[in-house]
């Protein structure tokens, strides 16, 4: 049976065979093969100033080619999705128009007599000229606020004037302008604001202008009986943590108007940057809007809630739980404690609170410090944790006597390396260590004669650097922002001016924000 079989298949084998004509075509052509170089493998543009010049080689097979013959396509794609063909020759001369964001850009050659096409890959970046840079909030000679720019996308650029330039209204009584760090491209989660006490408002990212009707107000869903349209912006957490641009909390965000209110979300629940009632309140008088001193106390490094001070009962009160919580805690305090938060019984008050990366402690994402004042003007400095539910309180310092003129101090400022506060009395700039039993003072003379008018720790870009910027101001060169590192020596305290980081022309500094994403 099996020998039977086999002849079966192969006399079937054999009768397919004799049926089948081979119709196939061996006459084979050699194509014309492209191979494309001489592109980079990325590209980075600033959007409304660049035109974008790519110049690939393309070599041919076959010389001499009749250039009618071939189509070219630079195509633009997000991801692998097409967006727009931005040019139909060899060599791409693209004036840069898009949104600023990553792209990938493809080359793809197709030779119109056979159908076949190559292509090359490359990725592009789209920033904008306010991409990256120090962002600085002034006055202007005329009284107005204003805002001036040091950008660093390409080179570094002193760009003037962008407030008045910006289409809103003139605004008064500066208080920062800062980018929220998201690097959603959508309107509706990354934002810049510009903020005064005469009026707060978010910017467009790429061209740095506004509209009377990007207020705080459009954001807001509110059931408490506020006036929405009057709400004004002055302070925003988190801050940026890195030069990259990250916060110390992608979803969790606060806002404190300058009625002393503070507006909480969770981006993520609220699928954007918006925002509801205001958490200044008890649980127990839930009814009754307490008014928070105009500083919010956090961990930079990760923002798991906020701390803020009740200016009408003189303590300190917690948020820690950001899109479902709709009211803040007292805080416990023991006997033992270094200091209490309810300041109730010891007569002191808030003048002064920083956020910094001191990690005194195990105080991995950044202790906080809050300068208090008693009835007989004694002022005292505590240091503590404010993470999460049960914040850490440090330690307790008294300002010694030593230091001159502590009282009268315009401006404050921490290091995040050194137990040093520096603070400036109009045009003299002081360096107080507060270390206990080593308490001493120093006066840094060399600065000039110059107005102080701004003291602010590097804590965005590079903190470990321990960099201090000084912002002075007179009639003639106008507002002077300057970088200095603080020495590292234990047994004083010294400043160190940083080559080529000094500008001039400015308006008259009152604050300054990182921005590194459009």
């Amino acid at each position: 049976m099996k020998k039977l079989s086999i002849l079966l298949i192969a006399t079937l084998a054999g009768v397919f065979s004799g049926c089948y004509k081979d119709t196939g075509n061996y006459n084979y052509k050699d194509i014309n093969e492209i191979t494309i170089t001489g592109m980079a493998s990325s590209y980075s543009a600033i959007f409304s100033l660049d035109v974008l010049h790519i110049e690939p080689k393309i070599n041919m097979t076959e010389a001499g080619s009749d250039p009618t013959r071939f189509s070219y396509n630079w195509v633009l794609c997000k991801g692998y999705t097409p967006l727009d063909t931005l040019g139909t020759a060899p060599v791409l001369d693209y004036p840069v128009n898009i949104s600023p964001d990553v792209y990938n850009l493809f080359l793809r050659i197709k030779d119109n007599t056979t159908g076949v096409t190559w292509q090359k890959s490359a990725t592009l970046t789209v920033g904008t000229r306010y991409s990256m840079g120090l962002m600085l909030m002034g006055l202007s000679d005329n009284g107005h606020a204003e805002v001036d720019m040091i950008t660093m996308v390409n080179d570094t650029v002193v760009v003037k004037g962008l407030l008045s330039a910006s289409g809103l209204p003139a605004l008064t009584d500066p208080v920062t302008i800062m980018h929220n760090g998201d690097k959603d491209t959508s309107s509706n989660k990354g934002r810049v604001w510009v903020m005064t006490k005469s009026g707060s408002y978010y910017l467009d990212r790429k061209t740095m202008k506004g509209v009377k009707e990007n207020v705080f107000g459009r954001i807001v869903v509110l059931s408490d009986p506020l006036d929405k349209q009057s709400l004004t912006p002055i302070l925003y957490a988190p801050q940026i943590r890195d030069r990259a641009g990250n916060t110390g909390n992608a979803y969790a965000r606060a806002v404190m108007t300058s009625d002393g209110n503070i507006f909480p979300t969770h981006t993520f629940i609220t699928a954007g940057d918006f925002y509801a009632n205001p958490v200044n309140r008890e649980e127990s008088n839930y009814g009754k809007l307490l008014k928070s001193a105009p500083y919010l106390f956090y961990s930079i490094a990760n923002m798991s809630s906020v701390i803020w001070y009740d200016t009408e009962n003189d303590r300190f009160m917690n948020y820690s739980t950001f899109g479902v919580g709709i009211y803040s805690l007292k805080l416990n305090d023991l006997v033992t404690d270094a200091f209490p938060w309810n300041q109730g019984a010891t007569g002191r008050k808030l003048v002064y609170g920083e956020n910094t990366r001191n990690t005194d402690g195990g105080a991995t994402n950044g202790n906080s410090f809050a300068i208090m004042k008693d009835a007989a003007n004694k002022f005292f400095i505590y240091k503590f944790y404010a993470s999460g539910a049960a914040p850490i309180k440090r330690d307790m310092y008294t300002v010694s006597a030593i230091a001159t003129d502590f009282d009268k101090a315009s401006f404050y400022a921490f290091s995040s390396r050194r137990s040093v506060v520096f603070y400036a009395v109009g045009n003299r700039l002081y360096g107080y260590d507060y270390n206990k039993g080593l308490e001493k003072i120093y006066q840094f003379a060399d600065l000039g004669a110059d107005e102080i008018t701004m003291l602010k720790f590097d804590t965005q870009i590079d903190f470990a650097t321990n960099s201090l910027y000084i912002a002075t101001y007179n009639e003639t060169t106008k507002g002077r922002l300057r970088r200095f590192t603080v020495g590292t020596d234990p047994n004083t305290v010294t400043i160190a001016p940083v080559n080529r980081a000094d500008w001039d022309g400015l308006s008259k500094i009152k604050d300054m924000n990182w921005r590194a994403v459009n």
